[in-house]
């Protein structure tokens, strides 16, 4: 399996590409977890392409979609494109209160992007006029 990162304005699309096992869940979460930490206040924008990933075992896509479940809870949760059948059914398996958000383009996946950092800047705003 291959992760490519690349950097398009504000915004990191992680490229996800080749066959999903065990042995690839864990880095992959590093990558990602990494690409938050860089931002050093944890509201990167961040797309996942999956379209080019391939479902192989059940094993691997489990420990794939937990370690994924954490960037779910971040008030900048990545947004997900290129998503096949096989993954949806099990984001949704593994999924608790902090849903996957999953669209059809990434088009759509950078417009969800966008849209969740302004609605925390304008909530950050608003909070340090009331206090």
């Amino acid at each position: 399996m291959r992760t490519k990162i690349i950097q398009e304005g504000d915004i990191t699309c992680v490229e996800l590409s080749g066959y999903l096992d065990f042995e690839a869940a864990y880095p992959i979460a590093d990558t990602i977890e990494a690409i938050y930490r860089k931002t050093g206040d944890g509201h990167a924008r961040v797309v996942i392409d999956m379209s080019a990933l391939e479902f192989v075992g059940s094993s691997g896509i489990a420990s794939f979609v937990k370690n994924l479940r954490v960037f779910n809870k971040l008030r900048m949760k990545p947004a997900y494109f290129g998503v096949k059948s096989e993954f949806v059914k099990l984001f949704r398996v593994f999924e608790d209160q902090h849903a996957f958000e999953i669209v059809s383009s990434k088009e759509a996946a950078k417009q969800a992007a966008i849209v969740r950092f302004e609605e925390w800047q304008i909530r950050t705003l608003r909070s340090k006029r009331t206090h």
